[in-house]
């Protein structure tokens, strides 16, 4: 009996002993590997047009889905599983482990670094202004306009971002005129009752292409506000957990070429985004990340 003892216990240790070996090898599989092998991944989004949301039958849309979907797509993985959650959830979410990556609806900031791996920036979120076509006034920074107090600049009320950046640029609050909202901007700009209005910039352009008027326009270029060597606006990229850096790797990979590519610009035109809200040369997101 002791023999059999000895015996089964070596056999049961054995059997742990594969257990171990399975279980470490299933913990070894990387998040990437898990997307590729499953064909699916876990997206996180706030349905942010045009960013990424779902239409009324629930599939995904917006240019950081079309952008994913070419991404993955050459990485052989066809379906998204779209987590919706709160901007406040996005990040902790994907800490703990409910998604795979967080859509670019959020700027990379030196604190968020610490928290999660951004891909490098895909495009700028900043400020815009549309003025009367010609830009007689020629304003294509806030600069200019603080440089004319004549200059009157419209913004929608309880846009506290534009303000701000306007007035750390030494625009003066009386060449500040409040409207109630983006329409009656664009309405102070045709009457001549303002020489331009400011709105985020991707908002900006996709709401001149919905008015179609060639008498308004947006200022082009446009620069965006820099304040003691600290841009004030965003930069915004995709986000992956800090251990998942073969998937950052290989994003930062993929995106690299397709940025490249006529299909990327076609992307990124059709839901708004212009030559002037592409990341100048040299921005990185170590650099970003360093403060």
């Amino acid at each position: 009996m002791l023999g059999i003892w000895f015996g089964r216990k070596a056999i049961l240790a054995g059997v742990a002993a594969a257990f171990m070996i399975g279980g470490a090898s299933a913990r070894a599989e990387t998040t990437l590997e898990k997307i590729k092998s499953r064909g699916v991944i876990r997206i996180a989004f706030t349905n942010e047009a045009p960013f990424a949301y779902a239409q009324p039958d629930g599939e995904l849309t917006g240019v950081v889905i079309e952008v994913l979907h070419h991404v993955f797509d050459d990485m052989g993985v066809k379906d998204f599983d779209g987590g919706l959650t709160t901007f406040g959830g996005l990040i902790p979410g994907l800490k703990a482990g409910r998604f795979d990556l967080v859509t670019s609806s959020i700027y990379i900031k030196p604190d968020r670094c610490k928290q999660v791996a951004f891909v490098e920036p895909l495009y700028v979120l900043g400020d815009g202004i549309a003025v009367k076509a010609g830009n007689p006034r020629k304003i294509h920074s806030y600069t200019d306009v603080a440089r004319d107090p004549a200059i009157k600049l419209a913004y929608t009320v309880g846009g506290t971002g534009i303000t701000d950046n306007a007035k750390a640029m030494g625009v003066k609050a009386d060449q500040l005129v409040a409207v109630p909202d983006d329409h009656s901007g664009y309405a102070a700009v045709q009457a001549g009752r303002v020489d331009g209005f400011a709105n985020p910039a991707v908002i900006l352009e996709t709401e001149l292409r919905a008015l179609k008027d060639p008498e308004v326009e947006r200022a082009s270029p446009f620069e965006q506000p820099v304040e003691d060597g600290k841009p004030r606006y965003g930069f915004a990229s995709f986000a992956v957990r800090l251990e998942d850096q073969d998937l950052l790797a290989e994003l930062n990979k993929k995106l690299a070429t397709f940025r490249t590519t006529p299909e990327f610009t076609a992307i990124m035109n059709k839901y708004g985004f212009t030559k002037d809200d592409m990341v100048p040369k040299g921005v990185t997101t170590a650099k970003i990340c360093a403060g």
